[in-house]
């Protein structure tokens, strides 16, 4: 029997990163597009007319989808640099851990006090 049994199989986590990175790559860039229309199409806007766009349910559903895109674009990036870059025994394991945690806490609180924004929380 192979003791590198599971190490002969390839990975399908670097394949799911891989798409889950593009696929948020192209919800942030439909999202741009969409403003970039909506700002040009309705140039002369007023507070009523972009608090009711804004606060439609098409407006905060598209945005919680972006900011969620963009954190989970955010997570997979700063996960590969922290793997990639701080690699090696003990205290790089400790550094590695330490980076990952205050990265997914810059995350969460980001997620967090967006959502807030957007829905109004906030």
């Amino acid at each position: 029997m192979d003791c590198h049994l599971s190490e002969s199989r390839p990975s399908k986590r670097g394949l799911i990163d891989f798409i889950l990175q593009r696929l948020s790559a192209v919800v942030i860039g439909i999202y741009i597009i969409h403003l970039v229309v909506i700002f040009t199409l309705n140039g002369g806007m007023d507070y009523v007319a972009w608090r009711s766009y804004f606060t439609s349910a098409y407006s905060l559903i598209l945005s919680t989808l972006t900011v969620t895109a963009i954190v989970l674009h955010a997570w997979i990036g700063m996960w590969t640099v922290g793997t990639d870059y701080i690699r090696g025994q003990n205290s790089a394991k400790l550094l590695r851990t330490t980076y990952q945690v205050v990265v997914a806490a810059g995350l969460a609180i980001y997620l967090i006090w967006s959502l807030g924004l957007i829905w109004g929380i906030l």
